[in-house]
């Protein structure tokens, strides 16, 4: 199972100076990553929202790329956002400032509050997510000429898109899949597939494996060759008190998410939403169990129950609230007591390593 770091760029907390600070803690977050010897690290896109600030992933991706040696990658690109012939411009362009480094993540989008401001039909963006990934792809697999392409949404005349991809015929994509249909969508089609159940139970993982390796199989792909990632919220302790004083601050972040993805969610003047208590939300002993909480001995555990399902890909996610310097500690004690050893035990560490 490969290790691989989700960066949120997340703010819980009301909007104040400490924003300042943001991306100069990122991007220190970032070379940590990069030394604790993580496989990749992801960074998001969402707009206008004070809780996620990352209004350009692939710009991101290029300044934590420059401080960096390991691939980095955008989870995920909203498509449906810009037309996608400046889309596929400028995901090449991005690879290339990488040298063929970047991964891509595309989905359809989970923040109706940005649909509705951007003046995007919700009720129409699966369509038009589906039909720009096509577009793209086309772009890409295509060297010696332009295409011209007609559809609901895009129509266009003979067209080539330059710069090229470092990566033939484009970088590594995967399909944002968040509920069980979609898996089954995404697998069948032969794409990696990432999904983060957030909070939801380890039945929900469960399930959503089995779908995926159902499809894969069906497509006689080997174990491996498509893969499934899976992100879990991760704070490691020296004991299970002390990883326990994370939960707080996770049931925070878990009710400002769930309320943004609400229809109707109320925000003040300045794209903040508040974190009231969820209607049906989970109990701080739950919300542990789910994490990859505690001390190293019970996040390998926890782990292990991952790789037994066929997660290939489990991104780890750190930043959900906590104190900056709580971040990189957690980042540092996770590597050295749970991921090495997870490596070793797994043989993908040399005993010289």
């Amino acid at each position: 199972m490969e290790f691989s770091i989700f960066l949120s760029h997340m703010s819980i907390d009301p909007p104040s100076s400490q924003d300042n600070m943001l991306f100069e803690n990122k991007l220190t977050e970032a070379k940590v990553a990069d030394a604790c010897g993580f496989e990749c690290i992801w960074v998001p896109e969402h707009h206008l929202i004070h809780f996620m600030q990352a209004p350009s992933g692939l710009l991101l991706c290029v300044h934590y790329g420059n401080h960096v040696s390991c691939p980095i990658g955008q989870m995920v690109n909203l498509l449906v956002y810009r037309h996608p012939l400046i889309v596929a411009g400028e995901i090449a362009l991005a690879d290339r400032l990488l040298g063929g480094r970047l991964q891509l993540g595309v989905g359809r989008g989970a923040y109706e509050y940005e649909f509705r401001r951007l003046e995007i039909p919700w009720e129409k963006a699966n369509d038009k997510f589906l039909e720009c990934l096509d577009v793209i792809e086309k772009i890409w697999s295509r060297e010696d000429g332009g295409i011209d392409y007609a559809g609901d949404s895009f129509r266009f005349e003979s067209t080539y898109v330059w710069p090229r991809p470092v990566q033939k015929p484009c970088p590594t994509i995967w399909f944002a899949a968040m509920t069980p249909p979609s898996i089954e969508f995404a697998a069948a089609k032969g794409y990696h597939v990432a999904n983060w159940p957030f909070l939801r139970p380890m039945s929900f993982v469960e399930d959503i494996a089995e779908k995926f390796h159902i499809c894969r199989e069906e497509l006689e792909i080997p174990r491996g060759g498509q893969k499934l990632a899976v992100m879990r919220p991760v704070y490691v302790a020296e004991t299970e008190a002390k990883a326990r004083e994370c939960l707080e601050t996770m049931l925070t972040n878990h009710r400002i998410s769930q309320k943004i993805r609400a229809p109707g969610v109320q925000s003040d003047s300045r794209g903040y939403v508040s974190p009231e208590a969820l209607e049906q939300e989970p109990s701080l002993d739950e919300a542990f169990e789910r994490m990859i909480a505690g001390t190293p001995e019970q996040c390998l555990e926890k782990l292990q129950r991952y790789a037994d399902l066929g997660v290939d890909h489990f991104i780890t996610w750190f930043d959900f609230g906590m104190g900056h310097q709580q971040t990189v500690d957690s980042m540092q004690m996770f590597a050295e007591t749970v991921m090495e050893p997870f490596r070793r035990e797994a043989g993908l560490i040399r005993a010289s390593a």
